[in-house]
């Protein structure tokens, strides 16, 4: 159907429901207008073709839960209410693939709410024209439009901002976010000689890491760790959750550790053990991989060790005792003798001074 087609046919469809509605008497609570109505339609939808289609027919977007986990409690029983009142204003876009399924692109919480509230069709706009790369571009960019990082866990919120950050490589953009907290502030102060912080492409990579920082309110230097978090063997990122085995200095330095098997046998020992990662250990590791002499009998020997403080040594005070304390002792007392009975002395009176209070 061509791309005006599309736009009339469903503005048409929007008149119709809001004339059905009028009549009616039902009303539409304003917290779902931005999610239901739309003046104009995101240019993915335009170049498809709209339909109604059979909500078994439909398969979710690979790792949608992982990125953007679907609605739940209030949000989504009033979602559920809305859509069974008023049915689905706004079509999901989906991605017909050779096998004949429809892969969801935007509008997983409209399909879990519909089947909830008891459809079994649901209105969408079809594209035959996706690779499985630009099908991915579209998922993340649609889906970041409707969510905030505050609604997500730690783990959630890295994974949508390294994946933010991989389509706009993909698309050409030139970023390095990953080794950005790496690069020496020498590096980055420099100018007017055309060293690299005044280059063409350093500016334009400035500008694209400022970007995607201030889209989700992170500083440059956060949403460069985020890149490397995101790297992590996924069970150790879900330990940042808590944060209480593993914090965000530690998993940084553990991140440069970059071997899957490596990770998992840290990651075992971790949740294994009753103590959390400390940033020095995971130093240690990064060092000794980095080395090339880190192995699974490194990593036991350094996260099963004990953490031990060493004592700081006494401090030597040097008295002169007057001839009035000479009754006190032995006339041959050594001086260690006299001062283990100073010793004992002043521990019974801090003891007795104690007790009183």
């Amino acid at each position: 159907m061509p791309r005006n087609r599309v736009q009339n046919a469903l503005r048409q469809r929007k008149q119709d429901e809001a004339s059905a509605n009028q009549a009616t008497g039902q009303t539409q609570e304003k917290a779902y207008d931005c999610f239901f109505h739309h003046d104009d339609l995101p240019s993915p939808m335009e170049n498809g073709t709209l339909c109604t289609l059979p909500l078994k027919q439909l398969d979710g977007f690979p790792g949608h839960e992982e990125h953007f986990p679907l609605y739940t409690g209030q949000r989504l029983d009033d979602m559920v209410d809305s859509i069974r009142r008023l049915g689905v204003q706004t079509p999901i876009l989906v991605w017909k693939t050779s096998n004949g399924r429809y892969i969801i692109i935007s509008g997983h919480n409209r399909v879990n709410a519909s089947v909830l509230a008891g459809r079994t069709t649901i209105p969408a706009v079809v594209r035959t024209d996706l690779t499985m790369e630009t099908a991915e571009d579209l998922f993340f960019e649609m889906n970041f439009r409707q969510r905030s990082l505050a609604d997500m866990l730690f783990s959630q919120r890295v994974l949508c901002v390294a994946a933010h950050y991989n389509m706009m490589k993909r698309q050409g953009r030139r970023t390095d976010l990953l080794t950005a907290a790496e690069t020496s502030p020498d590096t980055q102060e420099k100018s007017d000689t055309g060293d690299p912080a005044t280059s063409p492409d350093t500016q334009e990579k400035s500008h694209t890491d400022e970007k995607i920082a201030q889209e989700y309110e992170l500083t440059r230097d956060k949403v460069s760790k985020y890149c490397r978090y995101a790297t992590l063997y996924r069970p150790l990122l879900l330990l940042m959750d808590t944060g209480k085995q593993l914090g965000q200095l530690a998993a940084y330095e553990v991140s440069f550790v970059e071997d899957h098997d490596l990770q998992e046998c840290i990651y075992q020992h971790i949740s294994a053990g009753k103590s959390a990662l400390s940033t020095a250990k995971g130093k240690k590791l990064r060092a000794l991989f980095e080395a090339g002499n880190l192995d699974a009998a490194q990593i036991k020997a350094i996260l099963t060790e004990e953490t031990t403080t060493a004592k700081r040594p006494g401090r030597r005070i040097s008295v002169t005792l007057s001839a009035d304390f000479e009754s006190y002792f032995p006339k041959k007392a050594t001086a260690k003798e006299i001062e283990e009975t100073i010793q004992k002395a002043l521990e019974l009176y801090f003891k007795t001074t104690k007790s009183s209070l």
